[in-house]
């Protein structure tokens, strides 16, 4: 599964995705995602979460390929927080694809990956940001 959140008042989006993505997934996601592109003043930075992420079917795969070469270059930073070595190793081989710069986050540094997103945040966030376990 795909969500988006908007982050209000910030050429930012929130991605999660868990389990195993379906071409469904991305036919869905897809158009919201490049919707949010044409409404951001600048690049659009992204905060993926992998939360219980599984991989991909393989026209879900597909799909993400084609989606990464159409943008190629068209986001700014790409802050990915995951729970493995593999999700990871992803992000390291992802990046060349998204010609954007992107780095890595355990769970439990979603903190400073806001901070290189250029989102610090303090307690009550007005913006928007959530988190997956009901923060």
């Amino acid at each position: 599964m795909i969500e988006i959140e908007h982050v209000r008042g910030e050429d930012v989006i929130v991605v999660r995705a868990s389990g195993t993505l379906t071409a469904k997934d991305y036919e869905i996601a897809i158009p919201e995602l490049e919707h949010a592109m044409e409404l951001s003043d600048g690049p659009l930075r992204i905060l993926m979460r992998l939360e219980d992420f599984q991989g991909w079917e393989i026209g879900a795969l597909w799909r993400e390929l084609e989606f990464d070469l159409k943008h190629r270059g068209d986001f700014g930073r790409i802050a990915v927080l995951g729970e493995t070595a593999l999700e990871k190793w992803g992000t390291t081989l992802s990046a060349p694809f998204a010609k954007a710069e992107m780095r890595f986050f355990p769970m439990d540094c979603e903190e400073d990956a806001l901070d290189w997103l250029g989102l610090a945040r303090s307690g009550n966030d007005e913006r928007g940001i959530g988190r997956s376990n009901g923060a």
